[in-house]
């Protein structure tokens, strides 16, 4: 028994460095307002192809995730800290690459402009959204493009024209009502809720495209070591090699 109690701390060390304890803290949305991303059930399990992505990632690492739902951007704080591991779906900026390991591609990811079908508005760049009638809807802490975000720091006036909020659903309920002239969001997403979401019935994508490039899964510089980051990033090419990500992809594609 004596000898058993000291091999304990051995096997402890054995398996905490084969992976089979590895979890990972997953950041998820506290609604399912980012379907088919991320959906949660009645029984609290999660679903959808950010969930699928991410676990396809982490079963090839060895590791389990534990989800976290945290509004997006007070999840940012919390990765800069070590308090979460992970992030699904993140752009890459030169401030997030202060405090986050980026592993991917993850996913393609298209930004879109969503206005009322009883409006004509004629937009062929970003300048032209600084002359709508009211502002667009985006979310606080999201980034929606390069080109985006160098005109959001750089000009007040359209910045000015950017409202905030803290959830998708609020943009969708004020276009509904006729606050807002339209808002930012995306691809998979908004192909999904103009099937699903009768908030939605009255919506149409406009055909200037805002961005379009790829996301990736964000880890914390904090709290994944680099050997646990360099073992993410060989799990992620034998994911993709294997073609397990596209074909998880492939199964999400909607077209409205």
């Amino acid at each position: 028994m004596q000898r058993l109690i000291l091999l304990l701390p051995l096997f402890l060390f054995i398996l905490a460095d084969t992976g089979l304890s590895c979890e990972i803290r997953v950041r998820v949305p506290e609604d399912n307002s980012y379907a088919p991303f991320t959906v949660q059930n009645t029984s609290g399990k999660w679903s959808g192809l950010s969930i699928e992505l991410t676990e396809a990632l982490l079963k090839e690492a060895a590791c389990t995730p534990i989800y976290v739902p945290l509004p997006f951007a007070r999840a940012l704080y919390y990765l800069q800290k070590g308090e979460i591991d992970m992030m699904p779906n993140m752009s890459i900026t030169e401030e997030r690459k202060a405090f986050v390991h980026f592993v991917g591609p993850q996913l393609d990811e298209t930004v879109l402009l969503i206005t009322r079908k009883d409006t004509a508005y004629q937009i062929t760049s970003l300048d032209d959204l600084k002359k709508l009638p009211m502002a667009i809807g985006v979310e606080r802490g999201k980034v929606y493009g390069k080109d985006f975000e160098e005109k959001r720091a750089a000009d007040p006036v359209f910045r000015e024209k950017l409202e905030e909020v803290r959830e998708v659903d609020s943009n969708v309920k004020k276009l509904a009502i006729g606050r807002i002239s339209g808002f930012l969001g995306y691809g998979y997403n908004i192909m999904y809720q103009m099937q699903i979401n009768p908030l939605y019935k009255d919506f149409t994508i406009h055909p200037y495209m805002i961005h379009q490039d790829w996301v990736y899964f964000g880890f914390s510089k904090k709290s994944i070591s680099p050997e646990l980051y360099e073992k993410m990033q060989k799990a992620c090419e034998r994911a993709t090699k294997k073609g397990t990500f596209a074909a998880i992809r492939k199964r999400y594609i909607i077209t409205p």
